[in-house]
């Protein structure tokens, strides 16, 4: 695999049944990322940054609150139709799972004895190999490779992962995290996954559109977890790159974009606050915004022509009844 470091193995008892990998760990060209996106004219930081041990738990709270309907609606969508999603894919054996987290949302597919073998990807490494280890010690007879590294910069797979009938699984919407044009790369980079034998697919969810009052809801909840979640990036940051960012300083705001059809979260700076960045110092005055994240919302048509022009085939959508959510199936074409 192009770009893969040595395979690695956790210390004390590691299940005979996991494998851990590594994608190289680029701490120079993070901060080349943080610079380039502070001294923007809108400030921004990769929304990458959000998944630390701590980002990743906490983000795993989020999905749980009253207000963020994309996972328990996805839910319910695979629960109503995973058979016939399922029954298109015939001869699927690997499950690959581009930013898996605690790897849950992968359970009910698991339990296809079809499925032999799955690859979680995560950028958390720690929380990625705690979790895989203990699905490992419950599931002895599925083999786990997990790829620790930033999935978007991963086209291809350890030779360990076989070839043939390889099923990539993408839910959550996190497809909206991306602008069009390199949610495009990354579909094409799901596309080289999949496409190693002539029975590969892709099964993705993607957020629809709908009133600003609730998508706005999804992304202040009332607990202020997803505040917590978006100011733990500056802690991250501060961990892995001594930034020196203040985060009690700087207040969360997510509101819907109509023109640009998304949710944007920024940071903003409640006062002039400095950062270091390397060896270089600015200040970020008070009012200032630092853009985290954006998560766009899909009519079903224009995302299947966005996943078309990646190479993919539609071959089937599903939604819940409020046509909150959609999960598509599309063939490696």
């Amino acid at each position: 695999m192009e770009g893969l470091a040595a395979q690695h193995t956790l210390t004390g008892q590691t299940p005979a049944n996991l494998r851990i990998h590594h994608l190289p760990d680029a701490i120079d060209n993070d901060l080349a990322l943080v610079r380039e996106g502070l001294f923007s004219t809108q400030p921004w930081l990769h929304p990458r940054f959000f998944y630390d041990t701590r980002g990743s738990a906490l983000f795993d709270a989020i999905t749980g609150t009253p207000e963020y309907y994309p996972t328990r609606t996805e839910a319910a969508i695979f629960a109503r139709h995973l058979d016939d999603m399922l029954r298109w894919v015939a001869a699927r054996k690997v499950l690959i799972e581009p930013g898996s987290g605690s790897c849950e949302k992968a359970q009910a597919l698991l339990q296809d004895k079809k499925l032999t073998h799955y690859a979680p990807m995560e950028i958390s490494r720690e929380y990625l190999m705690d979790c895989c280890a203990r699905l490992a010690q419950q599931s002895p007879d599925l083999t786990i490779d997990a790829i620790c590294g930033d999935f978007v910069s991963c086209n291809a797979l350890p030779d360990t992962v076989p070839a043939e009938g390889r099923l990539v699984f993408f839910p959550g919407s996190t497809i909206g995290n991306f602008d069009p044009e390199h949610a495009r790369s990354l579909l094409e980079n799901f596309h080289s996954l999949a496409a190693t034998s002539s029975d590969g697919y892709l099964l993705i969810g993607t957020d629809l559109p709908k009133e600003r009052s609730v998508l706005e809801a999804a992304y202040n909840d009332s607990q202020g977890l997803t505040a917590r979640f978006n100011r733990n990036m500056l802690s991250h940051l501060n961990d892995r790159l001594d930034c020196e960012f203040v985060p009690e300083d700087y207040q969360h705001k997510a509101f819907y974009n109509d023109r640009l059809g998304r949710i944007e979260m920024h940071l903003v700076c409640q006062r002039d606050t400095p950062v270091r960045i390397g060896q270089e110092q600015t200040t970020l005055p008070a009012g200032q915004s630092i853009h985290t994240e954006n998560s766009y919302k899909y009519q079903p048509e224009a995302f299947r022509r966005l996943a078309s022009s990646a190479g993919f085939e539609p071959v089937d959508c599903w939604t819940d009844d409020n046509h909150w959510f959609a999960v598509h199936l599309l063939k490696a074409g």
